[in-house]
């Protein structure tokens, strides 16, 4: 039996081995990326407009990479309950590849996500190069996905407030009522709206304010959480073998889910305790399992 809402100051690989077969009920997680082009630009490790991953890339080889993201999903599929939905952060540089080991793992890829930054990094000028405000997320599942909760297309988009509505669908329905193809046309648009209908896109700023931390590349609390709500109930497992700030962990207290995850680096895990310990002081009456980390 698994220990819930725990981040062991481990690695995931071969700590994750201890886990219970066929127990999590989701994954989501943003593993290390392999930047193999940084090996060509390490004068811009310092440069104020650059942020990548530098201090993750221990990594000899593409191969070894690979491999090794290979070895994690293979534990991931190991246990994962039957229908269980994953999601996993990527750069564009190998989402083929990691199509392909997702499902010699045994899971279905089901859908490359885009994650648009409307406040993405700017592009240095002299590099001749468009700024990076895509970062991809694979959506992947074992066998059908066995949860999916119709989330409106507007939360998913930061122009929501400006996006049409069912409401507005209704009114023009009442105008145009009488018009038979218009009517039927309009009648459809409001069945899509209502019904959740989603696209793979999701729009928003990279962590800012308030709840931003010194990890480097922390996924914001607003895109974490509609993809949870959307493949998992309340009182579900959330496995995360990479933590890295811990936002999967916050977004799955925050919605009443469990969580079990892993964090290699003792400074990022102090980072997790602290946003738990300001969880738990925001949240008096929280009822669950305390979220603690194991050293």
């Amino acid at each position: 039996m698994n220990i819930m809402n725990v981040v062991y100051n481990r690695s995931c690989h071969p700590k994750m081995q201890e886990l219970t077969d066929a127990s999590v009920d989701m994954i989501f997680t943003d593993p290390p990326y392999f930047q193999y082009r940084a090996q060509n630009v390490k004068k811009l490790r310092n440069h104020k407009d650059v942020v990548t991953e530098f201090a993750f890339d221990g990594f000899r080889s593409q191969e070894e990479y690979l491999t090794f993201l290979e070895d994690i999903l293979k534990e991931m599929y190991r246990v994962a309950k039957s229908g269980a939905s994953g999601y996993l952060f990527c750069a564009d540089d190998f989402v083929s590849y990691l199509n392909q080991i997702i499902e010699f793992a045994g899971f279905k890829v089901r859908k490359v996500i885009h994650w648009h930054k409307t406040n993405p990094f700017p592009a240095i000028s002299s590099r001749k190069m468009f700024a990076n405000s895509m970062e991809l997320l694979i959506h992947f599942s074992k066998g059908s996905a066995a949860t999916w909760n119709y989330k409106p297309v507007n939360e998913m988009h930061n122009y929501r407030n400006t996006a049409i509505t069912a409401a507005d669908i209704e009114s023009l329905i009442i105008k145009y009522h009488g018009e038979n193809k218009i009517e039927q046309l309009l009648e459809l648009m409001k069945d899509a709206l209502r019904d959740g209908t989603l696209d793979n896109l999701i729009e928003n700023p990279i962590c800012i304010g308030k709840e931003r931390t010194r990890h480097k590349t922390q996924k914001p609390l607003k895109v974490c959480i509609p993809f949870i709500e959307i493949s998992s109930n309340p009182g579900d497992v959330i496995l995360d073998p990479f933590m890295g700030a811990g936002s999967t962990a916050i977004a799955a207290l925050q919605t009443r889910r469990n969580f079990v995850g892993y964090e290699i680096d003792a400074g990022y895990s102090e980072l997790i305790q602290k946003r738990f310990d300001d969880f738990l002081t925001k949240n008096p009456g929280f009822n669950g399992e305390k979220p603690v980390i194991v050293w």
